[in-house]
C-alpha cells in the first residue's frame, strides 16, 4: 500500500512538471518562479494580459517588450507600462501606425520625437507638423521633404519657393531642384520658365548639363546652383563632395540616397539628425 502511495505521488509530481496549460503558474508560491512562468505563458499564448499579472516590474516590462516584438500591436496603455527607450520606441511605432502626431509629443527623447513627427508629417503631407520638431535643421529638412510633394500634388510651383536653406543662393537652388522634379513627375516643361537661372532652365528643358560648364558661370549663386543640379541629376555621389557648404552636401547625399534607394550614401552626411532622415527616405 505504501509503495502504491509513493508511486501515486510521483505520478502527480510528474503531471505537474509537464503541465502546459495557460493556468499552470497559479500553484507556484515563489514570486520569482511565478513571474518567470507567467512570462513563458504570455510568450507561448501571445496573451499580453499575462504580463499584467507579473509582480516584478522589470520582468513585466520584458514581457511587454517581448510580445510587442512578436507582433502584438501597440496601444497607449501598453506603451506607458514601459520605461526609457522602450517606452519612446513603443510610442513612436504607435504614432506612425496610427498617424497620430500627439503620440510623438509624449516621447522623451527629442531625437526620436523629431523623427516620429517628421515621418508622420511627410506621410500626411503636412509641413505644420514639422513645427513641433525641436532641432532647427531637422525641422527645416522635414518641411523640405514635403514641399516638393505638395508642389506636384497641387501642380503649383509656389510650394517649391517655400524651400528653406542657409542663404538665398542655396534657397534658389533648392527651389529649382523642386521645380525640375515637378517637370519630371508631371511631364510638363512649362514649369521650366519658373526656375531662377538660364542654365537651369536649359537643363530643365533638355535634361542634360555638363558639370564643367558650371565653372564658366561668374555669378557665385548661379555657379553653386549649377553644381548642385549637376550633382543631383548625375546620380554620381562623388559630385556631392564638391558642394560649397555642409548643408548642400548633406542635401545632395540625401537626395541621391532617396533617388537611388541606396542608404549607404547616408553615411556621408555630417549631421546625425539628417542622416537618420536620409535612412528613412532611402528605404521607403
Amino acid at each position: 500500500m505504501r509503495k502504491h502511495l509513493i508511486f501515486f505521488l510521483l505520478f502527480l509530481t510528474g503531471c505537474i512538471f509537464v503541465d502546459t496549460s495557460p493556468n499552470r503558474c497559479y500553484h507556484l508560491w515563489d514570486p520569482s518562479q511565478k513571474d518567470g512562468c507567467l512570462l513563458m505563458v504570455a510568450s507561448e499564448t501571445s496573451n499580453i494580459s499575462k504580463c499584467g499579472e507579473i509582480n516584478e516590474s522589470s520582468v513585466a516590462e520584458r514581457c511587454y517588450t517581448l510580445l510587442l516584438g512578436n507582433g502584438i500591436p501597440e496601444n497607449y496603455s501598453i506603451c506607458m507600462k514601459l520605461s526609457g527607450a522602450g517606452m519612446d520606441e513603443c510610442l513612436s511605432r504607435l504614432a506612425v501606425r496610427t498617424n497620430d502626431s500627439s503620440m510623438c509629443m509624449k516621447i522623451n527623447s527629442s531625437y526620436l520625437m523629431g523623427n516620429c513627427l517628421s515621418g508622420i508629417a511627410v506621410t500626411l503631407g503636412r509641413p505644420d507638423i514639422c513645427e513641433s520638431i525641436v532641432l532647427n535643421v531637422s525641422r527645416n529638412t522635414c518641411k523640405n521633404r514635403i514641399y516638393p510633394q505638395l508642389a506636384i500634388k497641387n501642380k503649383d510651383a509656389a510650394f517649391c519657393r517655400l524651400m528653406i536653406a542657409d542663404d538665398l543662393g542655396a534657397q534658389l537652388t533648392a527651389a529649382d531642384a523642386c521645380i525640375i522634379s515637378m517637370v519630371r513627375e508631371l511631364n510638363d516643361t512649362t514649369y521650366c520658365n519658373q526656375v531662377s537661372t538660364e542654365f537651369t532652365r536649359q537643363f530643365c528643358l533638355t535634361g542634360r548639363i555638363d558639370p564643367a560648364s558650371c565653372d564658366t558661370i561668374s555669378d557665385p549663386q548661379g555657379r553653386q546652383a549649377c553644381r548642385y543640379i549637376a550633382a543631383v541629376y548625375s546620380k554620381d555621389p562623388s559630385t556631392c563632395a564638391s558642394m560649397p557648404s555642409g548643408t548642400l552636401k548633406d542635401a545632395c547625399y540625401m537626395q541621391l540616397a532617396s533617388d537611388t534607394k541606396n542608404p549607404q550614401l547616408c553615411s556621408y552626411i555630417s549631421l546625425e539628425s539628417i542622416k537618420e532622415q536620409c535612412l528613412q527616405v532611402s528605404q521607403t
